[in-house]
């Protein structure tokens, strides 16, 4: 089969690799029917050898399939199932998976990034691939709902399994809820999903953050009921409060987690509210300076993190199989597995137009 592969930094390759098939009771072969470049794909394409990627690693883990195989201990889900792939591998039984918080799971893994992580038997590689074989399917795996399992409706699917959950991650660990005033900062996909999922939690006002015009076009067309380009703190802190009374917003949704992000937030955030931190620059040792005697006189609770892998996934498919969400405009940019280092390229560079590129298999 063929799938994509990381052979050192700014190095991405298509080739044959090993065929995925069943190593343990509980594993799952899924066919990959579409699958997604993430933000943080792009982390490992520039520094995965400081992440401690090896060559011929395959990269990936926001991807959706069909079942081609199951193993013996395997129940919730049948060969011709289709499926949506959690990012991250969990058992769902231990005290953290039951307690909903998979990001602690005692066997959690991620895909694209097992080989650093999975001590677990058998082999674990990322999704941007024809084939993937999916450790503990019962709680990694979830079958689509038939309101959403046709093929035309993959790029509706497809964002729930990461950015979307990542997103509404934010929103959730924030306390958001129906009436409530969000801001987002970052126009990128988890941004905009950010913006798409407090649509659908309710919220009142929805500021969106950033700097590009065509995503800030789209995230309107998402939800957002107001944008903002500025970087400015002060400027920030005005706009914001126009859009809210006076107030502020009660959730803020930094999904970029830098020093000049989170004097926004600080500058955004309501007395009393919530600043969630969803970037993955502290992977790279970039924490962001909170202002901790504004979060103590303000009373700012600081939060976001991981996602727990899977958690958000049925709720999520269960807002898109009522039409409540559609984060298909997302996927701007659809391209063969072939073209996979061509994608990478793309949303490294920031072509016009590129927001988040969805692979498709045939």
């Amino acid at each position: 089969m063929r799938g994509l592969t990381f052979h050192g930094n700014g190095d991405v390759r298509v080739e044959e690799v090993p065929d995925a098939s069943i190593e343990q009771p509980t594993d799952a072969v899924v066919r990959v029917t579409m699958a997604a470049i993430c933000g943080s794909d792009l982390h490992v394409l520039q520094s995965g050898e400081a992440f401690g990627f090896a060559p011929g690693a395959r990269l990936g883990h926001e991807f959706i399939g069909v079942v081609e195989e199951v193993g013996s201990d395997v129940h919730t889900v049948s060969p011709g199932d289709r499926v949506a792939v959690a990012a991250g591998v969990s058992c769902g039984d231990c005290v953290y998976c039951q307690e909903g918080k998979r990001y602690a799971c005692t066997r959690m893994s991620m895909f694209g990034w097992a080989p650093r992580l999975w001590r677990h038997g058998g082999d674990v590689q990322g999704g941007q691939s024809q084939f993937a074989r999916v450790p503990l399917a019962d709680s990694t795996l979830f079958r689509v709902p038939d309101e959403i399992a046709s093929p035309e409706r993959q790029a509706t699917l497809l964002p729930l399994v990461d950015v979307m959950s990542t997103g509404w991650h934010g929103l959730i660990s924030g306390g958001a809820g129906p009436g409530c005033d969000v801001a987002v900062i970052g126009d990128g996909a988890v941004g905009l999903s950010a913006v798409h999922c407090a649509r659908a939690i309710g919220a009142r006002s929805i500021i969106c953050m950033g700097h590009h015009d065509d995503r800030l076009t789209l995230a309107l067309r998402l939800g957002a009921t107001h944008t903002v380009t500025t970087r400015n703190p002060d400027e920030i802190r005005e706009l914001v409060r126009e859009a809210t009374d006076g107030h502020g917003a009660h959730v803020v949704v930094d999904t970029i987690s830098s020093e000049a992000s989170m004097q926004g937030a600080h500058a955004a955030v309501r007395a009393g509210g919530s600043i969630a931190c969803l970037g993955m620059d502290h992977f790279k040792g970039q924490v962001p300076a909170i202002n901790w005697y504004d979060q103590f006189v303000r009373n700012i609770t600081v939060t976001g993190g991981l996602i727990p892998m899977g958690h958000y996934i049925p709720a999520l498919m269960g807002l898109a199989a009522r039409g409540e969400v559609d984060p298909a405009p997302m996927l701007t940019t659809r391209l063969g597995l072939d073209d996979a280092p061509e994608g990478y390229r793309m949303m490294a560079g920031r072509a016009p137009g590129v927001l988040k590129v969805a692979l498709e298999f045939g």
